[in-house]
């Protein structure tokens, strides 16, 4: 048997990186997963993957910063699965910039996809999840910088602890329909928006990563690793399944001792 049998999830932003690591871990526990990107090709590739060993997914395209394409990515779940047990708000983009020099552009992407597209997602789910009994559990993607704040982050950190904030809430206003939300910070996860700046990938039309002297700097502070995504996925699946069940409106810390 699977951690997650018989349940259903939503994980956004999960055509790559940790998003889909969760996805086909999930799926091979059990779950019917429905993938959403706001790229329709990795997410088609994401499905593939997890049908292709067995699982069952739909790949759903939808720009979560919008209220009503949130809200159609839960109705996905339900047209196709009949529920909604488990929400992941894994969804996230950088901008990097010094505070004098960031642009309300940097700043209003950042936010919009990181804090106000987990929102738009729990309170579409709300539709589904505040039924008593629902039993259903919200695991929302910080970071390190949320909890510690970080130089030409300012945008970054301030959604990534916005987050914390919001976990606590939804914890608060639903343990009594049997819903837990918990939140990962995470450290320099080994993804498109770590990798070396200089070698990096463009996304929404701008580089992300981190310049190499400082990401180099950042795995040296977490002992020379640094986390994939098939291992921050473990944790996540361990946040989603039972054996969390008395864990709620916590902030677990996974950052290899970056931030102690």
């Amino acid at each position: 048997m699977g951690k997650l049998d018989g349940k259903v999830a939503v994980i956004t932003g999960s055509g790559r990186g940790i998003g889909r690591a969760t996805a086909v871990l999930f799926a091979q526990e059990g779950a019917s997963v429905v993938v959403n990107d706001i790229d329709p090709v990795p997410a088609e590739e994401a499905v593939k993957e997890i049908e292709a060993e067995g699982g069952k997914a739909v790949a759903c395209v939808a720009n979560i910063t919008k209220a009503d394409e949130a809200q159609r990515l839960m109705d996905t779940a339900v047209e196709k699965f009949g529920k909604l047990d488990i929400l992941v708000n894994n969804a996230g983009i950088t901008r990097d910039a010094m505070i004098h020099k960031i642009t309300d552009a940097q700043w209003d992407i950042v936010v919009d996809i990181c804090l106000r597209g987990a929102f738009n997602c729990i309170r579409a789910a709300s539709k589904y999840m505040m039924q008593e009994g629902h039993n259903g559990t919200i695991i929302n993607t910080s970071s390190a910088v949320g909890l510690m704040g970080n130089i030409g982050q300012i945008n970054y950190a301030s959604a990534k602890a916005g987050l914390i904030g919001m976990t606590k809430t939804v914890a608060r206003e639903w343990a009594r329909f049997g819903i837990n939300c918990n939140a990962v910070a995470w450290g320099v996860v080994d993804t498109r928006l770590t990798k070396e700046k200089e070698t990096g990938e463009e996304v929404a039309g701008e580089k992300v990563g981190i310049p190499k002297k400082i990401r180099d700097q950042f795995v040296a502070q977490m002992g020379g690793q640094i986390l994939q995504p098939e291992d921050a996925a473990k944790v996540v699946l361990f946040l989603a399944s039972d054996d969390a069940r008395f864990i709620t409106g916590d902030v677990l810390n996974v950052s290899g001792g970056w931030y102690i």
